[in-house]
């Protein structure tokens, strides 16, 4: 008996696509992204907090001159060097100093770490809000021991300098 060759048919399934809202992926793309934002965030704080005082002295000059401004800046205030001598921000010494630790990037990442930790379930992005305290405090740790402080009693803890001494005056209550 011949057999004859059958041609199995195969019933190709059609599914149906959903369309997903337009909020829906937006929110999805900025979880998936919100570690690189968060991190990203403490870099900018950090040289914020770094160079920010010395920018002021470039404000209003060409975007060349302020790029030159801010390695003078960076690479002043952390290593000593500084690579263009003729540009603004040149003056920009080696400050090594804990008293600029404690600054707007540490109370705002205490207060987003402190925020997340709050133990109630109904607060919404407590999980966003303690990666961003985290990079945000730690930001301003780092950066707050390079950052210029207008305390008189600043010093450099790498110079042989010493500080002013702190006047002591006693008060008698009679």
């Amino acid at each position: 008996m011949a057999r004859k060759n059958r041609r199995r048919r195969t019933r190709a399934v059609t599914r149906t696509r959903r369309r997903r809202n337009a909020t829906k992926k937006v929110s999805r793309g900025i979880k998936s992204q919100w570690s690189k934002i968060s991190s990203g965030a403490g870099i900018l704080a950090g040289l914020a907090n770094i160079t920010g005082a010395d920018m002021a002295q470039s404000s209003g000059q060409p975007i060349g001159n302020r790029a030159k401004n801010f390695a003078n800046s960076l690479l002043g205030r952390v290593t000593g060097f500084i690579p263009f001598k003729d540009a603004a921000g040149a003056n920009a010494t080696q400050q090594v100093s804990i008293d600029g630790m404690f600054n707007k990037y540490t109370g705002m990442g205490l207060g987003m770490l402190a925020y997340s930790m709050i133990p109630a379930k109904l607060l919404p992005h407590k999980s966003k809000a303690k990666t961003l305290g985290k990079s945000l405090f730690g930001a301003g740790l780092i950066s707050g021991i390079f950052s210029p402080s207008g305390n008189p009693h600043t010093h450099n803890l790498i110079s042989t300098q010493s500080t002013a001494p702190m006047a002591v005056s006693e008060v008698s209550y009679t």
